[in-house]
This record gives structure tokens, C-alpha cells and sequence, in this order.
């Protein structure tokens, strides 16, 4: 394990130095058990970030190294990079994955010792930050979601979504050892096939995410505590939906950066679900899909620093 252990941090510190910067680290408890990885930059406002499924917080790596200003707090999610895994286990069914995503963030909060804080997210981690300061709004001082989240309508679902829902397949994926190709492929389904061609998600980059899904339980562990919430058929599950009397509940000021090319869900999906939110800001990011940090890092650090830092 040690081993294992020792190539992921390798490849992670190569991705940190490409980027240009260093982060502290240091583990906080949460009130549920476990412990959780948070690496941190910056000094100012704090702003929390949620990453997304089967990945772990160094995937924003290329956003906060242009982020002057504000105090960046990269979480590993329960099960991914280097935290514990949930104390009491996989999640069992989609009813348990929600009580699990109201509580989250406030557990994180707590643990880091923030009263109050704006928060970051994508994807996976959008469902939690939603949910999670639909529960605790008084505690969440804004909101930044780069393009689509879990619980917003989808377009489509990537294959391998759709079909790690079917217990044998489950299985094979979570205990196959992932190649480097393999994982390049499931980056394509996601949406990151244009960072990849453009250079925007780099060799080193590639090193470090193949490093995490080989070296660490993170993709087991997050398949295993995400039932339900695609089907094989249908793509993301209709439960899944984030309802509007949740919604109504985000009160705080709420950026969304979504790109424009998402293939779960692009333009047209952003622009039926900000309305949707009582204070939401919709910024398009043109020729982006699904990970718009990476694919235009310049352009997203720019809106987030104008949307943190402007009283």
C-alpha cells in the first residue's frame, strides 16, 4: 500500500509543479467519523471546492494556481484521493446517497472550522453543494458550479455511467486495474475529449488521474456509494432531480460557469436551470464541455475571483 501510495503523490506533485504552485495539506474529522484530505492556497475569502465523481480535489488544480485573493480549500470527498472512506460504508440505496449529500457539506464546514463560506463545485460534488447548502443556506455565502451538476436535467449519460450501474459489470470496473488508455477513454465520455486534444488537460495531468484511479480505491469506493443514480437505459436517474422547492432554498448568489459544449448537458440545459434558482448568474464558456476550468482557465479564474471578491 505504502508503495501505491508513494506513485500517486509522485505523479500529484509533478501536476503541482506544471501548474506552479504548492499547496499545504492537512486532514480534518468529521463529526460522522473519518478522516478528509484538504489541500489549501491563498489567502482571503474562503471558497470550498467539491470535486466531482471518481476524481479527488487536486482536479482543480489549474483554476486555483490563477485564483489571487481568496483562500482556496481543495476537499477530497469521503472514499477519493486520500480521505477515509464513509464511515458507515457504501451507501446502500439512492435514499441514503441524499440524506448522505444534505449532511456532507455541513460536516466539512464544521470540521474546517468555517462559520460561514462560498463554496465551488462540479458535476458529482454539484449535487452535494446544492443539496448541502439547500440544508445549511445561512452558512453558504455564495455558490460556483462549473457547468453541469448531477440533479440538473441531462442530455446524456456517458457509457460507462450508465453501465457501472449493473451489479457484474460494477464489479469488473471497480476491481479491473485501470490503463492509461482506459482511463483517457472514460475523460472522453465525460467530457474532456477537447481538453485532451487541445494540450488544456496535459500528459501530466493524464499521469496524475490515471496515478489516482490505479493507486488509490477512489473510483471503488465512489461507484460503490453511488447507487441508483443512473440506470443502464435511461441515463441519470429522474430521482435524481434537484426539485424546485430545494432550489428555491439557494438564496445566496450563485454563478454558473457551464460550458457550452457539456456533453451531459450543455447550453441549452443551462439556460432552462438558472431560471430556476432565485439568485443565479449564467456565464456560457464558449467551446468548453464538461470540466470549463480546464478548458479555459484564464476565463473561469476571471469570473470567479469578479464574483467572490466584488462586495
Amino acid at each position: 500500500m505504502a508503495k501505491h501510495l508513494a506513485r500517486y503523490l509522485e505523479a500529484e506533485e509533478r501536476l503541482w509543479r506544471e501548474v506552479g504552485v504548492a499547496p499545504a495539506e492537512h486532514r480534518v474529522r468529521l463529526q460522522s467519523g473519518g478522516d478528509i484530505r484538504v489541500q489549501e492556497l491563498g489567502e482571503g475569502p474562503p471558497l470550498v471546492f467539491i470535486h466531482g465523481a471518481s476524481i479527488s480535489g487536486t482536479s482543480w488544480c489549474q483554476l486555483v494556481a490563477k485564483l489571487d485573493g481568496i483562500r482556496c480549500l481543495l476537499v477530497d470527498r469521503p472514499g477519493c484521493g486520500l480521505s477515509d472512506p464513509i464511515v458507515d460504508g457504501p451507501l446502500k440505496d439512492l435514499a441514503s446517497v441524499q440524506a448522505y449529500a444534505d449532511r456532507l457539506l455541513e460536516e466539512i464546514l464544521d470540521a474546517l472550522g468555517l462559520d460561514e463560506t462560498a463554496v465551488g463545485a462540479t458535476s458529482y460534488g454539484g449535487y452535494f453543494a446544492f443539496r448541502g447548502a439547500a440544508a445549511i443556506p445561512e452558512r453558504v455565502t455564495r455558490l460556483v458550479e462549473y457547468s453541469w451538476l448531477v440533479g440538473a436535467p441531462s442530455e446524456s449519460a456517458p457509457l460507462s455511467a450508465r453501465i457501472g450501474t449493473l451489479p457484474a459489470l460494477q464489479a469488473v470496473v471497480t476491481r479491473a486495474p485501470m490503463t492509461r488508455s482506459m482511463v483517457k477513454s472514460a475523460l472522453r465520455q465525460f467530457g474532456l475529449g477537447k481538453a485532451i486534444d487541445s494540450g488544456a488537460f496535459s500528459d501530466v495531468m493524464l499521469d496524475w488521474a490515471h496515478a489516482l484511479l490505479r493507486h488509490t480505491d477512489t473510483m471503488a469506493n465512489d461507484t460503490r456509494s453511488s447507487p441508483r443514480l443512473f440506470t443502464p437505459i435511461k441515463g441519470q436517474n429522474d430521482d435524481v432531480l434537484l426539485t424546485d422547492h430545494l432550489l428555491s432554498r439557494l438564496t445566496m448568489p450563485v454563478l454558473l460557469l457551464w460550458g457550452e459544449d457539456d456533453p451531459n448537458g450543455g447550453a441549452v440545459v443551462a439556460r432552462s436551470f438558472a431560471p430556476r434558482l432565485p439568485n443565479a448568474e449564467l456565464q456560457i464558456i464558449p467551446n468548453a464541455e464538461h470540466a470549463p476550468w480546464i478548458d479555459d482557465p484564464d476565463l473561469c479564474a476571471d469570473h470567479t475571483q469578479r464574483f467572490i471578491l466584488t462586495p
